[in-house]
């Protein structure tokens, strides 16, 4: 019985960042250097627990006086603070809400799930290339996927022409899922002028942006990153 219940099912095709991470394993070249995860390593190749993180772990430990349950929305000072560090201190958060979710990939799982069930979004915009797993989670919310032009033919530059286009011809009320910073998986991203133009080009369109800003801090800075929001907030307030 409990055999032929998945009988039918089938492997999901293989992750094409673990393959690279095992080809790097078994690579025996000593100037060998890992660029398939975006993650800190050492120069001995080990992702270390910075200083600051285990100050951090004994504040908490030292202070912490409960673990009972906390609220559906998860922490609100941890949520004020996550609103402070993406818009600054000294903007309007009345009408910003903040939920917690089991990782990143949750997150668009959850913001896909809201979009087609509360929002009425019917289909949602990839860039491509994008991360192998998007697709899937969005379709499984029950929206239908299509991609935007992004990176160049050359590989190694956005084809911010090519992604203006794509945009203008988006459908109003489709959803675009864009990538703050650290673009993922190209690292190509966006000037600060042309996040502007991507921002007033959605608004005339009416497309809805769900920017996806898994790297705050990873390619110039915390507030250097976040300046791809901007244009988003002025346009959307």
């Amino acid at each position: 019985m409990s055999s032929s219940m998945f009988s039918s099912m089938e492997m999901a095709a293989p992750d094409a960042i673990l393959g690279l991470n095992a080809a790097f394993n078994s690579d025996e070249n000593p100037n060998k250097i890992n660029l398939g995860v975006g993650v800190y390593k050492d120069e001995t190749g080990i992702t270390p627990i910075l200083e600051c993180v285990k100050q951090a772990e004994r504040m908490l430990l030292e202070s912490e006086n409960s673990k009972s349950y906390l609220g559906i929305d998860g922490l609100p000072e941890y949520g004020q603070l996550v609103r402070q560090t993406l818009f600054g201190s000294d903007v309007d958060m009345s009408p910003m809400v903040t939920l917690q979710t089991p990782g990143g990939t949750g997150a668009l799982r959850v913001a896909g799930d809201f979009l087609k069930s509360k929002a009425g979004a019917s289909r949602i915009w990839l860039s491509n290339p994008t991360w192998a797993n998007h697709g899937a989670i969005f379709s499984a919310a029950g929206l239908a996927t299509d991609s935007y032009r992004y990176l160049g033919e050359c590989g190694k530059a956005l084809d911010f022409t090519g992604m203006m286009e794509s945009i203008a011809a988006i459908p109003a009320g489709d959803v675009i899922c864009l990538h703050a910073c650290c673009h993922n998986p190209t690292g190509v991203d966006p000037t600060v002028e042309q996040w502007s133009e991507i921002a007033a080009a959605c608004a005339a369109g009416g497309v809805l942006p769900l920017i996806d800003f898994a790297y705050q801090g990873f390619a110039n800075g915390i507030r250097e990153d976040a300046a791809a929001l901007q244009p988003f907030f002025e346009q959307w307030q």
